[in-house]
């Protein structure tokens, strides 16, 4: 059985507003299964697909069933294609309770610094490592919250992907290549509103960039 996962965002008057959670899709010869991993929805009343040629699904939670308008309402949410994780990386390689304990063992190095980069400050990068800046969850977290972190600890490198620990990022950001989360305070990097998220787990997905 085939499996990918895309993100579910909420659109209000049109425009995508925040990302909701995760839908993983199974697909086999005869049938697709469709798991919903969502957060803040009681007040959803559907959901809609709509295919590349245009065809639109919808599910209602009512009994009568909802119109589908040429942009969904603030109400109503829309599976917008972001990515797809491959099969074959979907599970971490660490159980996930080992890659919790490590992530609250974590000591921060001596050395460190946090600065915040738009996604074109990854050309200080090496050459060969440029490729990062057209990584799916990389992309996904920049345009979400508007920056990338560029850490320097000890020597060595480090990007950070702004985002929330849960099961399912988790999953996401381990098949893409960053599979260390980091909290930071205040005092360690400034954010304005739109950078951050204040309601959940918010931290940033790191990833190693090799030296040389």
């Amino acid at each position: 059985m085939e499996q990918n996962k895309q993100y579910l965002y909420e659109y209000r008057n049109g425009r995508r507003a925040r990302n909701l959670g995760f839908l993983k899709i199974e697909e086999s010869m005869n049938k697709s299964v469709v798991h919903i991993y969502a957060n803040e929805i009681d007040d959803v009343v559907g959901i809609v697909f709509r295919r590349d040629s245009g065809e639109k699904y919808t599910a209602g939670w009512e009994d009568e069933l909802f119109e589908v308008e040429e942009e969904p309402s603030q109400n109503n949410l829309m599976l917008e294609t972001t990515m797809q994780v491959p099969t074959t990386q979907v599970t971490p390689q660490e159980p996930i309770e080992e890659q919790e304990r490590e992530i609250e063992e974590y000591i921060t190095p001596r050395n460190v610094t946090y600065e915040k980069i738009q996604r074109q400050g990854l050309s200080r990068l090496p050459r060969r490592e440029w490729r990062i800046a057209n990584n799916s969850f990389l992309l996904h977290g920049f345009y979400n919250y508007h920056h990338l972190l560029y850490i320097e600890e000890d020597g060595n490198v480090l990007i950070g992907v702004p985002g929330i620990f849960h099961e399912k990022e988790q999953e996401a950001a381990s098949a893409f290549g960053f599979p260390k989360f980091r909290r930071l305070t205040n005092n360690e990097i400034q954010l304005e509103e739109n950078e951050k998220n204040t309601y959940e787990d918010f931290g940033y997905w790191c990833r190693q960039i090799p030296k040389g």
